[in-house]
């Protein structure tokens, strides 16, 4: 079976939890600029790509602070040993780049979102798939809501969006 089709049968979770209220910080948009491995200016997006600072607004200045937290569990441990075992001299920083796993999770994300939205017509509000770069905690948010996130993940990781009703 390719790793492709193996990475398919990797345990996940759908989770839609809410109402919660997020933690909102300012302070938080700033990470997209920190440092981090061929990006010495931090992500590459910023002023770049729609949905990313500086041209997005604080949080709590377009949408209502009460959300909905949807997201997909991926089990983590079980990718990296498949991943390792199909190429065991990568470095552990080539077995966790996300350029091999984060389109299927967002996949996912997005088809459970559609599929769980269509038949809960009483949810309702705009999908907000990057609220870091609004100010939002996810880390904090998540937590109020029972769901600890892995600071350097190595259990599990989580493709996560905000379902938040827009202020007047």
């Amino acid at each position: 079976m390719s790793p492709e089709k193996e990475i398919d049968h990797i345990e996940r979770e759908k989770i839609f939890i809410g109402p919660v209220e997020v933690d909102c910080d300012p302070s938080m948009i700033a990470h997209c600029l920190d440092p981090y491995p061929r990006h010495p200016h931090g992500c590459p997006n910023w002023g770049k790509k729609e949905g990313c600072p500086p041209h997005v607004r604080f949080f709590p200045h377009v949408y209502s602070t009460d959300v909905h937290i949807a997201a997909v569990r991926f089990n983590f441990a079980d990718y990296l040993e498949l991943r390792h075992r199909d190429h065991p001299s990568w470095t552990d920083r080539a077995l966790r780049n996300p350029l091999y796993w984060q389109g299927h999770i967002r996949h996912e994300l997005n088809q459970f979102l559609f599929e769980y939205l269509s038949t809960h017509p009483e949810i309702h509000g705009e999908i907000v798939f990057n609220p870091e770069a609004m100010g939002v905690n996810l880390f904090v948010t998540c937590k109020k809501a029972g769901l600890n996130l892995e600071q350097t993940p190595r259990n599990n990781v989580y493709k996560i969006a905000l379902i938040a009703n827009k202020l007047n």
